[in-house]
């Protein structure tokens, strides 16, 4: 299990080697010789992933009061709801726009108004997005950009944006050729352009994410490893948010509040229980 925490945990595109096996491999490189049983090893199976994020800041001034968040995850994607509540000193029509990794369908609504979006690749990136983006993963996907205008009234207003978000998975227990592991599924969502607004005092983000799982009986529940859901913070202070789970009918939730302090970005595995990363 440490070893799944370890290299679950390291920045992305590294790996490490824990135990015995790097030990093994360090005798390896001083005698100038691979052992077999070593060279027969396989690399993980990777499926690398590009993130989504929140909305960027509008030049006008505005006041965003709460972001809810939601991912409905199947067999190897999520479908997202990221819902603002902003506030505005009048009526405007401002630009907004947001990072995602797909090309594919996206909708915006201002106040249960429909929204004209158009999405294109996020090249070049932004200075901001520069310093602030995580380094992709070998082999991720591109970045895409989705922007789209929305007619702000004076006073409270609701924007909500909907997409789709791949499943990247790595995997984990894998040995030789023939010796299968099991299957990490993750993906991750960047906060900080939050940071870039005005955020009220009581801003806190609502994040809840929903997997496929059907309710574990008894004997799953005691002796084996149903599946789970957990999320981790970029906050090395406070890695792990308080969330919480629950069974509701076909599906698994997870759900935690993030503020008033606003993390980078936050991370979602699903996968076996004993394969959750706890730190």
């Amino acid at each position: 299990m440490a070893e799944v925490i370890e290299r679950m945990t390291c920045p992305a595109g590294h790996r490490v080697l824990s135990g015995g096996l790097a030990a093994l491999a360090g005798l390896a490189v001083a005698l100038g010789v691979a052992p077999p049983a070593l060279a027969n090893l396989r690399a993980p199976v990777v499926i690398p992933v590009s993130p989504s994020a929140a909305l960027a800041a509008p030049s006008v001034p505005l006041i965003v009061e709460s972001e809810a968040l939601s991912f409905v995850c199947g067999s190897d994607s999520c479908q997202v709801s990221a819902r603002y509540e902003v506030t505005a000193a009048g009526p405007a029509i401002v630009r907004l726009e947001f990072i995602l990794p797909t090309e594919g369908s996206v909708t915006a609504t201002t106040n249960a108004d429909r929204e004209t979006v158009q999405v294109m690749p996020a090249t070049p990136l932004r200075p901001e997005e520069l310093r602030s983006l995580e380094a992709a993963e070998r082999g991720a996907p591109g970045l895409f950009r989705a922007d789209f205008p929305s007619a702000l009234r004076a006073g409270r207003n609701t924007v909500t944006v909907r997409y789709s978000q791949p499943l990247g998975a790595e995997e984990v227990g894998h040995g030789y050729a023939k010796k299968k592991g099991r299957m990490v599924q993750r993906f991750r969502y960047e906060l900080w352009p939050l940071r870039e607004w005005t955020r009220s005092p009581g801003f806190r983000v609502k994040l809840a994410v929903a997997i496929e799982r059907p309710a574990p009986g008894w004997w799953e529940r005691t002796l084996g490893n149903p599946r789970s859901v957990t999320c981790l913070t970029s906050d090395t202070t406070a890695p792990v948010p308080a969330g919480r789970l629950e069974q509701r009918d076909g599906q698994l939730w997870y759900e935690a509040e993030l503020g008033p302090s606003i993390p980078d970005r936050i991370t979602c595995f699903i996968g076996d229980e004993n394969l959750m990363p706890r730190n």
